[in-house]
């Protein structure tokens, strides 16, 4: 007989990539889960996973219950959702996807997933940051409710709405001259600068700016290249250099100085934009595979809401 919970387990190893990782989620022991995924791979008869020391990868025979696994336990849920909704109880887990460029999400989700909690305490959420590829992929495949980019995705089949459109801001190394001042983008030019790496949206944003103000990264004295807001964050506070960030990320470090970076209008009507938008992206709903209903009451709170 197929173990659903020990299919879960499973797919948590899987996807946290280690039995301790897959542990904590599941607020077991790690003897504890290794004992559910070896009662598994003794029920098939096969090994799952091949461990090197610390690191384990997925066998043949465990890539072949991937799949398999992650669509009895989508059933299973999707089933006792329905079935709990149908009573009047609305419950069920709510998977939200971020792209590495939407990675300020975390500042505005908790705020958004609050005010729901506290009318449906009985829906869980669950968030990954992925890669923009990723996040659209899963969405089309409808593996996962919901995902915030950075812009409005082309594919017609899924449709979203505007979750928040926010300032940039120049961010500061405490008691800086700067702070609370206008900066013009010539000012910049020499400055030791904090860049988010290559092909993330704020990157993109700040190579736009320098460019209608005759500049370049060039012009900029590089200190470090990050992957991450926060590491911006941290770095510039720490004195290493100015960084640009979404202006709810500078918020949450009181440490950091904050300049308003003032454009000209020349500026301004060839192309800089101190703007940058959070799209809620969902597949649309199709009579074959409509939302589930914990989905669509987050939807629809959301677009009250906005």
């Amino acid at each position: 007989m197929i173990n659903i919970y020990q299919l879960q387990i499973f797919l948590t190893v899987v996807d946290r990539g280690s039995f301790s990782a897959a542990a904590e989620e599941l607020n077991l022991s790690q003897p504890a889960v290794s004992q559910h995924v070896r009662t598994l791979e003794e029920h098939y008869k096969v090994k799952l996973f091949a461990r090197y020391g610390q690191r384990i990868e997925l066998t043949e025979a465990g890539y072949g219950l991937l799949e398999p696994a992650r669509h009895l336990i989508a059933e299973a849920i999707q089933l006792d959702e329905r079935f709990s909704a149908g009573t009047g109880k609305l419950q069920g887990r709510i998977t939200i996807l971020y792209s590495h460029n939407a990675a300020d999400a975390i500042y505005l989700l908790p705020k958004l997933f609050a005010g729901f909690y506290q009318k449906y305490p009985g829906v869980q959420f669950l968030l990954r940051n992925v890669s923009e590829e990723e996040a659209i992929t899963r969405l089309l495949e409808r593996e996962v409710a919901f995902a915030v980019l950075t812009h409005v995705p082309r594919q017609k089949t899924l449709e979203s709405f505007l979750l928040q459109r926010e300032q940039l801001v120049l961010v500061l190394p405490p008691s800086h001259i700067w702070a609370e001042t206008k900066v013009t983008l010539p000012q910049l030019k020499g400055q030791r600068f904090i860049l988010r790496q290559a092909g993330s949206e704020t990157r993109r944003r700040l190579e736009l700016l320098l460019r209608t103000g005759d500049l370049s990264l060039n012009d900029l004295q590089l200190v470090a290249e990050v992957d991450s807001t926060e590491a911006v964050a941290l770095l510039v506070e720490a004195g290493l250099g100015l960084g640009l960030l979404p202006n709810t990320v500078a918020q949450g470090f009181k440490q950091l100085g904050i300049a308003e970076l003032s454009l000209s209008e020349k500026e301004i009507a060839i192309g800089a934009d101190l703007k940058r938008e959070l799209y809620l992206v969902r597949t649309l709903p199709g009579s074959e595979r409509p939302p589930l209903p914990s989905q669509q009451r987050f939807w629809e709170d959301l677009h009250l809401s906005h």
